[in-house]
């Protein structure tokens, strides 16, 4: 969305998916499970470029985002030896980005961009099966992301503060294997397919007495990868995440002065890649 005159809508809170409903009861369910081996701890540093585009119906680019977003991450992880495992994860990024689009009225804006990125997943993995030495494992993930997102204020422009929040599924599958070869003991190849769904932007519009609309995201597919390697407790990642939303419906939203303001949101694309380092436990 451009600062200044602002554009983006949809009203209350998206109907939560049923899966998401359900998905609290898993870590017990699988606790529950006979033949439970263990329990797993991950935690560790995080460091991601973040790429983000808006563009018109035509495919223009509208603005721009880029740059380094450091965090941490950990996980929980439930096996059972029986029926697989569970994964309760979570990671969160922040940082100040650049910031290259147009204002409103169609006049060049360069200015930074506060961002902070939560994530929250839960991955169920099926039992591996083993083939050659190599080890494979299917998988399926829900995941709810946050995007805080505040645009800051220029000589010409006011502050733009929005609110991100989208589910997210998807279905994979691992291959890994064991290995002798200097410093690693194993590495894990993952790709995922993804479906961002119940997406939503809640635009702070109260410095022009506009109150606080909330808008409906279009929903998108997505993918991930993700490369690991381990040396005893020691763990490195080297990621890929895409994601995006289809332009969302129109919202008018009148001022407290008087006036009305059309509020859209653009269709969009995001990438977040990086890598990590961590332990596990």
């Amino acid at each position: 969305m451009k600062p200044v005159g602002f554009g983006r809508g949809v009203n209350g809170e998206p109907r939560r998916a049923a899966l998401f409903r359900f998905l609290p009861i898993f870590p017990l369910l699988i606790h529950s499970a006979p033949g439970l081996a263990d329990v797993q701890v991950e935690a560790g540093l995080v460091l991601g470029h973040f790429e983000y585009e808006e563009q018109s119906s035509s495919g223009a680019t509208l603005n721009q985002e880029s740059g380094t977003l450091p965090g941490v991450q950990a996980a929980f992880a439930f096996h059972s030896s029986n029926s697989g495992w569970i994964k309760v994860s979570g990671a969160r990024f922040s940082d100040d980005v650049r910031y290259r689009g147009m204002t409103q009225s169609g006049r060049e804006l360069t200015t930074r961009t506060d961002t902070e990125q939560t994530l929250l997943e839960v991955t169920l993995g099926a039992p591996e099966v083993s083939f050659h030495g190599y080890r494979f494992t299917p998988m399926v993930r829900a995941g709810l992301r946050k995007w805080q997102r505040d645009i800051l204020p220029t000589r010409n422009t006011l502050r733009l503060n929005e609110a991100y929040r989208w589910r997210e599924l998807g279905l994979g599958g691992s291959v890994c294997r064991s290995v002798a070869l200097g410093w690693m003991d194993s590495w894990c190849l993952e790709g995922w397919g993804l479906y961002t769904l119940e997406g939503s932007v809640k635009v702070d519009l109260t410095e022009i007495d506009a109150g606080l609309p909330s808008i409906r995201l279009g929903s998108k597919p997505g993918a991930s990868v993700q490369a690991t390697a381990l040396m005893g407790p020691v763990e490195f990642k080297v990621f890929g995440h895409f994601w995006q939303f289809g332009k969302s419906d129109t919202k008018t939203v009148y001022r407290a002065g008087g006036g009305r303001l059309r509020v859209e949101e653009p269709a969009s694309q995001s990438w977040l890649t990086g890598f990590a380092v961590g332990l596990r436990f």
